[in-house]
């Protein structure tokens, strides 16, 4: 249980980090261009910061915790945390930006994301009706709203959290007594 405490008070700053990062990144890109919102490059771009700061973070941990074993609890602590947090608080300023500062910013994001949709059905060559199927789905949900913001932060966090078994197989560290 000690190790448990140390572990989250070593990697729970990893996490504001990690926030803060996200945060700055959703900011610029609502300031500068809101197509990067639909861009596949910038979800890749925030799929390579989390990744780095995950291995940091059991980096970091493992260092600091682990005399002379580093469980797989701790390892997948030492990562989880840091991911629970740092989406957290990107979620609660992704909330803010688009449901009360600039809500009609949402709006034009759907309609960004319509419009690619549109735009790759057409070019996989799908039928009319299809496409505009799926274009008035887009159209009609707000992934912006409040909830559906809570529903992709549940879903990212479950996603995050199989990455994190991976990592704390990868980082965990066998008490060399008991081998």
């Amino acid at each position: 249980m000690e190790n448990s405490t140390s572990v989250k008070s070593v990697a729970s700053p990893f996490g504001i980090y990690l926030g803060i990062i996200l945060s700055l990144i959703t900011i610029l890109a609502y300031t500068f261009n809101l197509k990067l919102f639909t861009s596949w490059y910038l979800g890749v771009f925030n799929f390579i910061i989390i990744i780095i700061f995950l291995i940091i973070s059991e980096i970091k941990t493992r260092k600091a915790v682990a005399n002379p074993a580093f469980s797989f609890k701790d390892a997948f602590i030492a990562s989880f945390i840091p991911i629970a947090i740092g989406l957290l608080i990107s979620t609660i300023v992704s909330i803010i930006i688009f449901n009360f500062v600039d809500p009609e910013a949402a709006q034009t994001v759907i309609e960004l994301t319509a419009e690619m949709s549109r735009n790759m059905m057409e070019k996989f060559g799908l039928p009319e009706a299809e496409i505009e199927k799926a274009v008035a789905e887009v159209l009609e949900s707000n992934q912006f709203t409040l909830l559906n913001q809570l529903k992709s932060y549940i879903f990212q966090l479950a996603f995050w959290a199989a990455i994190s078994l991976i990592l704390a197989l990868i980082f965990r560290k066998k008490d060399p007594q008991t081998i």
